[in-house]
């Protein structure tokens, strides 16, 4: 089971490592669904949101989140992938950044694979983060349903809007066969 969600997450990782500025974002909560006969796999996912633009050390930040499962026939995932992606003003990142979700008040770690995307503003000094988190399908479903939920990056927290967790609610109930 781990490495078919260890490749479908390197799968689905490479996609949309384009610069920021290339990415149109659109606060829409509408969600996309692919089947790709080869790997006989079905992927639901949330396209990116914007959380925020410029703020302390960042110029933006956007998340997005997904699920795939073997087949057409909706499986309900031991796990979702939660992605967060940042452009830092500047040219580096803070090695020690320690990403957390804030929930109802309770503080939740998951763990991560991150990488830095160079140029993510062509013709600005900055420089981007990819940061992918394996969330237990639990977590999401706890996040949809929040009234309160943010993301903490290093010192600084971003909350969560409705149309956020609207997203987070579409992509839980999608998981429900």
């Amino acid at each position: 089971m781990s490495l078919i969600v260890s490749s479908s997450l390197l799968l689905t990782s490479s996609v949309g490592l384009q610069p920021v500025a290339a990415r149109p974002v659109v606060q829409s909560t509408q969600l996309e669904t692919k089947y790709d006969a080869a790997s006989d796999r079905t992927t639901v996912t949330l396209p990116p949101l914007q959380i925020s633009g410029e703020r302390d050390e960042y110029y933006s930040l956007q998340m997005g989140a997904s699920f795939d499962y073997s087949g057409r026939t909706v499986r309900t995932p031991e796990f979702a992938r939660f992605e967060i992606r940042s452009v830092v003003k500047g040219r580096k990142l803070n090695p020690d950044l320690y990403v957390v979700l804030i929930i109802d008040g309770e503080t939740i770690h998951l763990s991560s694979n991150r990488w830095a995307v160079k140029n993510p503003v062509p013709g600005r000094r900055m420089i981007g983060e990819q940061i992918v988190m394996r969330m237990p399908y639990q977590t999401l479903l706890k996040l949809a349903k929040a009234k309160q939920a943010a993301i903490r990056m290093g010192g600084t927290s971003f909350d969560l809007s409705d149309t956020h967790r609207k997203g987070l609610r579409a992509l839980a109930e999608k998981a429900k066969p």
